[in-house]
């Protein structure tokens, strides 16, 4: 559907400018906007290559193990239905790591294993479970410590203080969490939406690693 949305406003918009003899400013939006997002994703792929090796660095260096362990009662707070051994857990917490550091992209990943987790221990996997539900609102309000994407936009657009941003986006996407989640609850409770459960049952062997 959304495609025909597209092609429906490229072609009014062609048919616009012929009729209004502005064809020539069109072509020359067109070959602008094209220079601006090539130069746009040249400095979008120096921040995000940086800010990726620095998550690896942290991972081998054992910095990004120990954040997430801090995170760890965050998580159960957050998600109070899952056991400690659940499997997601681990994605879960990645995924928060890397949503705090204004990578979405590197979020991504670990976000899709984390839903194909809480699936798996779905007691009905055709339908979303309340973890399911929390990771999107999670993800979709995306509290932000360092916006290091959007920061990256601003000084490709040449602001005069590309980080000047950090407080409002800190404040909007705090807030946008916690009435995501407070609505996600109410709605929740309302249409008794089951939870994924506490995970399959581990062996000794992998309840320590999991600790």
């Amino acid at each position: 559907m959304i495609h025909k949305i597209w092609i429906t406003l490229f072609l009014v918009g062609i048919a616009y400018s012929i009729v209004t003899g502005t064809v020539i400013n069109v072509n020359q939006a067109v070959v602008a906007g094209a220079r601006d997002a090539i130069s746009l994703i040249i400095t979008l792929a120096g921040v995000l290559t940086f800010w990726t090796g620095v998550l690896q660095v942290a991972n081998k260096a054992g910095v990004l193990r120990g954040m997430e362990k801090a995170l760890r009662p965050l998580i159960r707070l957050i998600y109070p239905k899952l056991g400690p051994g659940h499997p997601a857990i681990k994605y879960l917490t990645t995924n928060m790591v890397s949503n705090l550091f204004g990578l979405g992209n590197v979020a991504t990943p670990t976000g899709i294993k984390a839903m194909k987790e809480l699936q798996a221990t779905s007691p009905d996997p055709s339908k979303p479970t309340f973890e399911m539900y929390t990771l999107l609102v999670m993800n979709t309000a995306g509290f932000t410590l360092i916006p290091t994407t959007i920061i990256g936009i601003r000084a490709g657009y040449q602001a005069a203080n590309p980080a000047d941003v950090l407080m409002p986006i800190l404040f909007a996407s705090g807030a946008s969490v916690i009435l995501g989640l407070a609505f996600h609850q109410i709605y929740s409770s309302l249409k008794g939406v089951t939870s994924s459960g506490k995970g399959p049952k581990l062996g000794r062997r992998q309840a320590i690693w999991r600790k």
